[in-house]
């Protein structure tokens, strides 16, 4: 039986650039342990939230082979730089909204964090926070299309790995993040279930921990 707590050290193996101040990767050490379980060499990974490639350089330093899409396009260009070769990691600039457009091929697994979104913030998670978006129960409701169509994309019996933290903000209120996902994306997948990441030193958003939502294809 797989645990259901792990203990992780938040530390990334790179610097970002000067341009991009705000890191908000996770570690290649959860990415690799849920590859491991998950996977094999060859197999195929979606990270629909591509960031800044930790998902594709992981996938790749395994003989993986991964897609990551992204909506900002530094971003994307930024991850090109990362990656030794071409033809076994691809990043697709794009919205993961729209997914269906892209033409992918079956998929043996994904992993991601998405971008965050409080019950009260205006901007829109999906495009990078550049625009206003329609509020949180519409990101939700975006969150289960993408899981949708990915759906779609995947082999039977194959896994998908979200992981993401609850909100705690300045005025004391709480966006239930994970469980409001978890909800969303099982009726897509079927949920399997949350693993506690426990992160040292402390996680963001005054947490030392987050879950990892994991859901399976029929």
């Amino acid at each position: 039986m797989a645990k259901t707590v792990h203990h992780l050290k938040m530390r990334h193996d790179t610097l970002l650039p000067e341009n991009f101040p705000d890191d908000v990767r996770y570690t290649s050490s959860l990415v690799e342990q849920y590859l491991k379980r998950f996977t094999k060499q060859g197999d195929l990974v979606l990270d629909p939230f591509m960031g800044f490639g930790t998902t594709l350089v992981v996938a790749e330093r395994m003989k993986r082979q991964a897609i990551g899409i992204e909506f900002d396009l530094e971003r994307c260009n930024y991850v090109k730089t990362l990656l030794q070769d071409s033809h076994s990691s691809w990043v697709q600039h794009g919205d993961s909204r729209e997914i269906d457009k892209l033409n992918l091929p079956q998929l043996d697994f994904s992993i991601t964090s998405p971008p965050y979104m409080g019950k009260n913030h205006t901007e829109n998670p999906f495009t990078a926070y550049t625009t206003t978006g329609d509020g949180y129960q519409a990101y939700l409701q975006d969150l289960k299309k993408i899981y949708v169509q990915i759906a779609t994309l995947l082999k039977p019996g194959a896994h998908v790995v979200i992981e993401v933290s609850n909100l705690k903000h300045e005025d004391g209120t709480l966006t239930t993040l994970a469980w409001d996902l978890a909800r969303e994306v099982s009726l897509a997948l079927d949920f399997q279930g949350e693993e506690i990441i426990v992160w040292e030193p402390t996680y963001a958003y005054g947490y030392d921990h987050s879950y990892c939502m994991i859901f399976k294809k029929s």
